[in-house]
Formats: C-alpha cells, sequence, structure tokens
C-alpha cells in the first residue's frame, strides 16, 4: 500500500506541475481542494498534539524510577535536539534561500490577518491564556502544549490512580492517528492542488524558474545541516566512546537503511536494538535509553520545523528578531516531541511552529512535494542519533559504576 500511495503521490507532483505550467487559471479555480486538505489537516492537529505529549510524557514513568541513566538520556537527549535546531537556524541566516522568492506563493490562500506581526511580550503571555478551552477554540497551539506538559507531570505526580486517565488518552492518540492514516489518503489530491496553485501562481507571475532555484537551495541547505548533525555526532562516537569508526558504521548501515526506507524510527527500532547489541552496549541501557530515545530524540525533525519556518519568513520578508527566533527554537524542540509516533509528524506539527511566527499554514504546499523524500533523511539522522545516545549513555554509566566500586 506504502508503495502505491508513493507512486499516486510522485503522479500527483508531475501533474500538479504541468498543470500549473499549462493550465494556471483552471489550476488556481480549484485552490480550494488545497486548503481542504489543509483544514482537515488542521482540524486533527490540535487534539493530537496533547494526546501525543501526554502518552509520550507520561510513558516515562515515575521520576525517580529513571535513575542515571535516564537522566544521562534526558540531557543528551536536549543537547542533541538543541544543536539540530541551532545549526539549523545558523545555516537559514547565512544562505537566506527565501530571500527573493514570490510572496504569493504561499499567500495564495492566506488572509492579511496571519501575517499581523505578534510581539515577544504578547507572545509569552500568549502561552498562559487565563481560559484553556478559548485558547483551543482560537487554536492556539502553543498554550495547549505547555497545558499538556503540566498534565503530564501531574498524572505522573498522581501514581496509579491517574492510570485509566493516561490510558484514555493514549487510545484517543491511536485514534487520532488512524484519522491521520485515512487523511494521508488523501495527500495526492491535496498535493496535486497545492502544488499545481503555486506553480500555476509561480507560472503566471513569470517567476517559476527562480522559485524552483529557491527550494533546490532550502533543499541542499537542510540536507547540509543533517550532515552536520550526522558529523558531531559520529566524532563522539571516535573520541568520547572510543569506537572503531569503520566498525560502527558498518554495524549503524543496517539500521540506517532500515530507516530510510521506512521512513520511521519505531520500525526501525527492532534493527536499531540488534545494531546495539553487536556494539556490546549494555542489555540494561539499550532495553531502556532505544526506546526512550526512539519516542523524544526527533533532532532530525526539530531542524526540519525551525529551518522551514524560518524560510518561509524570508520569503515573505519577516526579519525575526532574536527572541523571535529563540522563540522558533523553543517552539520546534517541543514540536519535534509533539511529531512522535505520528504519521508525517513533522508535516502535522509543523502547523504548530508556522503559528508561532504568524506564517499561513497554506506555506506547507511548497514543501509537500519534497516532503516524503527529506522525511527518509530526517529519519535516518534521528536514528543514528538515538544509537549515538545509547551508546554514551552506556560509556557515561560504565565510568559511574567504576567509579561507585573504587569508592566502596
Amino acid at each position: 500500500m506504502k508503495n502505491t500511495m508513493f507512486l499516486f503521490i510522485l503522479l500527483s507532483i508531475v501533474l500538479g506541475i504541468l498543470g500549473g505550467i499549462f493550465y494556471p487559471h483552471e489550476i488556481i479555480a480549484i485552490s480550494w481542494v488545497g486548503q481542504l486538505f489543509i483544514n482537515l489537516l488542521k482540524l486533527i492537529v490540535l487534539p493530537l498534539i496533547f494526546c501525543a505529549l501526554v502518552s509520550a510524557i507520561t510513558s516515562l514513568g515515575g521520576v525517580n524510577r529513571l535513575g542515571s541513566i535516564g537522566i544521562y538520556t534526558l540531557t543528551y537527549v536536549m543537547l542533541s535536539v538543541s544543536i539540530a535546531v541551532v545549526i539549523g537556524l545558523v545555516l537559514l541566516n547565512v544562505f537566506k534561500p527565501g530571500v527573493g522568492i514570490p510572496p504569493s506563493l504561499i499567500l495564495v490562500n492566506a488572509t492579511p490577518l496571519d501575517l499581523k506581526p505578534v510581539p515577544f511580550s504578547s507572545y509569552v503571555l500568549s502561552l498562559f491564556p487565563p481560559n484553556i478551552i478559548a485558547a483551543a477554540a482560537k487554536y492556539e497551539i502553543m498554550p495547549i502544549v505547555f497545558f499538556s506538559i503540566v498534565f503530564s507531570i501531574a498524572c505522573i505526580s498522581v501514581g496509579t490512580t491517574a492510570r485509566p486517565v493516561i490510558d484514555f488518552f493514549v487510545g484517543l492518540r491511536d485514534v487520532l492517528i488512524k484519522m491521520i492514516i485515512w487523511l494521508m489518503y488523501l495527500t495526492p489530491i491535496g498535493l496535486f492542488s497545492l502544488l499545481g496553485t503555486a506553480v500555476a501562481e509561480a507560472s503566471i507571475q513569470h517567476l517559476l524558474l527562480k522559485s524552483l532555484n529557491g527550494m533546490i537551495i532550502f533543499i541542499c541547505v537542510f540536507l547540509f545541516g543533517l550532515f552536520l548533525q550526522f558529523l558531531w555526532q559520529f566524532l563522539l562516537v571516535v573520541f568520547v566512546a572510543k569506537r572503531n569508526p569503520k566498525k560502527f558504521l558498518a554495524s549503524a548501515s543496517n539500521a540506517l537503511l532500515t530507516a530510510f526506507a521506512t521512513s520511521s524510527s519505531m520500525a526501525t527500532l527492532p534493527v536499531t536494538m540488534l545494531v546495539a547489541k553487536e556494539q556490546n552496549i549494555s542489555d540494561d541501557v539499550a532495553r531502556f535509553v532505544l526506546p526512550l530515545a526512539t519516542t523524544i530524540n526527533l533532532a532530525g525533525t526539530a531542524m526540519y520545523e525551525a529551518v522551514s519556518a524560518l524560510f518561509f519568513c524570508q520569503i515573505l520578508g519577516l526579519d525575526l528578531s532574536i527572541p523571535a527566533q529563540l522563540g522558533v527554537f523553543l517552539t520546534a524542540i517541543l514540536a519535534g516531541m509533539g511529531a512522535t509516533g505520528i504519521p508525517e509528524g513533522g508535516l502535522i506539527t509543523m502547523v504548530m511552529v508556522l503559528r508561532n511566527v504568524n506564517v499561513p499554514t497554506s506555506a506547507i504546499g511548497l514543501l509537500l512535494p519534497f516532503d516524503r523524500i527529506l522525511d527518509r533523511f530526517r529519519t535516518m539522522t534521528n536514528v543514528w542519533g538515538d544509537l549515538v545516545c545509547a551508546m554514551i549513555v552506556d560509556q557515561f554509566q560504565q565510568r559511574r559504576e567504576m567509579r561507585e566500586g573504587h569508592s566502596r
């Protein structure tokens, strides 16, 4: 089914491009189809993000049970995701791939209200609304994220009596994921309309080649960012974990190829566990770290959210200040957590990041044609990070146990 869907998506991309070039006015006339697809996506995003975050955080269990392995893992994951987002933001600020691309490409279905600037103080206040239901009604996602985090910690603190509540939201997450899977069957139709409309607008304004050039630069910059993320973690393997780089790469290649083929860190987890065993990583560490890292260590996804938001801002001519980019930094990290276990998670949670910088969600249509292939590279980066995380945690845990043994 995945192969069939992939072929339909390729066909929709080709037809969308050809339709936008040769029948621009007709394609623009059915642009509402693409907007309908975006609306359906947004309809599910907010409850799905809440349920996904509650499920991910409560799955950690009691704080006391985490121990030193849990602390090492969480520290590494936060460091890894933070570095990934910083790499992405720096590259986008240096190369500025969005400058020169006509804003009309993402303003086809947007309203002037979408582009109203929000002061930083107003953004901070919006994170703590007096009424969470009213915030949800206005589609303010960040307050929902903060509320879900506090709610999850409270569930963990309450203990066993909160188990039915947690089970309810886990079940609701699974139901919403099923709805997302159904919605993904409509991706070729939505993609045809969104891409066709973007190409048609550029074609009418004679800006098609210029726009395509900017997209290619953006993709190359993003892939270079993933390479840098891969590289600094590889250096940890060599100089901190003291592993043979060739042997480690040869062993990890099985997990990386599986990640590229499946586009799913969860589906790759059994292979990742086998690689950990080949590398003589402690069973206790591997069994705890790899499932946890697979759940929350989505550095590639977080980078994608950040660079996409900044890319769209450059297209629209919005010059983000340092505090505003700090907001993108924090939102991208949270969005990466929210993407856990969600099909096309990077695409779904990007809505949250775009809302943070007031970029219209119609902008997602620009990336849809490339999202499938970019998702495979993001997943490879995430799985690579999981393996390195397990190896580094194992190294630090061994050193800790040696120190404790000597102290006795």
